[in-house]
């Protein structure tokens, strides 16, 4: 499993209400149709926002990042977010452990 981490801010002019709501329709109209995406965690930080993304596969985590900036809906979303600021990294898991009894 690859666990995806990305970070970014608004880009400007961007209100947090439609960012919401472009985080629906991205999680409705692309992410759910991207192979071996698990689930989605959408976070605010203290000074932007943080998406934690599980992936099946470091393969489909590459086919996303060669396709993503194709894909009209994958762009919907990203036109709100601050180029400058968005960074990505990825981690393959190699444990997990589960603390709920």
């Amino acid at each position: 499993m690859i666990i995806e981490i990305t970070t970014y801010k608004l880009a400007s002019g961007i209100t947090e209400e439609a960012f919401l709501q472009a985080s629906n329709a991205f999680n409705k109209d692309y992410c759910s149709r991207s192979k071996g995406l698990i689930s989605r965690q959408f976070l605010k930080t203290d000074d932007g926002y943080l998406d934690i993304f599980f992936w099946e596969s470091k393969e489909d985590v590459e086919r996303v990042q060669e396709t993503f900036m194709q894909d009209k809906d994958a762009l919907k979303f990203a036109r709100m977010i601050d180029s400058m600021s968005f960074s990505m990294k990825n981690y393959e898991v190699i444990g997990t452990y589960d603390f709920n009894n």
